[in-house]
């Protein structure tokens, strides 16, 4: 039977214009420092959208089987998407032009490594769940930026925090169903290979190290979540294959509503 990865469909001119403007109503009514602290994040996450083409480039040209080429061709085609609408996000926000990211994109192209996690894409098992890891974290990251920040500055921004959400979470069930389909006898080595990707994201995480890889992008912000995160959600892709019990909706929740003690909203 084939595999079909599913995808949400949705239009990005539809939703934000190429030269969208923020009302100055909004920047005024948000709440201290949250225009600051997006904008900071957005120069993080405009690029490491983007980092997903060369992930495809690199995981081609090593082979892939067919079904995980479809699903990577509408990640992919998914990905460029976010990379082109936090572009026009990030735009609108702090005046940065497109030809300033533009110049940003092909220095940071210039630094990219792969080394610091090639060791743990030993097989297609491996990528599968490194990218369910990933995309399930971007899922609950998005979700609370959906919240501390995309909301503030106007419908158009806040569909784009929307559509991300969404979009990372079918890529996180797309990974999961392949994993399910094509290597069910692989199941017994998911808990201790995720722990691998927790103890490497660690690890680069006190540097804030991330090599423009797509992988293990959350490393460069670990500060920035709760200490029991990558528990949570290894425990929510652990489920999800159906070899363990979902976190309570408690622990869930924390995963978009927690704050460091003292502070409104997470600090970037």
């Amino acid at each position: 039977m084939a595999i079909t990865a599913k995808q949400n469909h949705w239009t990005l001119d539809s939703v934000i214009g190429l030269d969208h403007t923020i009302a100055p109503d909004y920047f005024r009514s948000a709440p201290a420092q949250v225009a600051e602290n997006f904008e900071r994040l957005l120069s993080r996450d405009v690029f490491s959208e983007a980092d997903a083409q060369f992930l495809y480039d690199w995981l081609l040209v090593r082979g892939v089987s067919p079904e995980f080429r479809q699903m990577l061709d509408r990640w992919l085609e998914d990905e460029l998407k976010h990379y082109q609408g936090l572009r026009r996000c990030y735009r609108a926000l702090s005046g940065v032009t497109y030809a300033e990211m533009d110049r940003e994109a092909q220095a940071r192209a210039q630094q990219r490594n792969i080394a610091p996690i090639e060791d743990l894409l030993v097989d297609e098992f491996s990528i599968l769940l490194l990218l369910a890891y990933d995309e399930i974290g971007s899922t609950y990251s998005y979700r609370r930026d959906l919240a501390e920040f995309y909301r503030h500055f106007g419908k158009a921004i806040a569909r784009i925090g929307q559509h991300l959400v969404r979009d990372e979470g079918q890529h996180f069930s797309n990974a999961a169903e392949l994993i399910l389909a094509l290597y069910p006898e692989r199941l017994k080595d998911v808990e201790a290979t995720l722990a691998k990707f927790d103890v490497r994201e660690k690890q680069l995480a006190r540097t804030g190290s991330y090599h423009g890889t797509f992988f293990l992008d959350h490393a460069q912000e670990q500060a920035r979540f709760p200490s029991d995160f990558n528990a949570i959600t290894m425990q929510v892709i652990q489920a999800r294959l159906g070899i363990a019990a979902m976190p309570s909706q408690e622990r869930l929740t924390r995963l978009w509503q927690w704050k460091p003690a003292g502070c409104e909203f997470v600090p970037v």
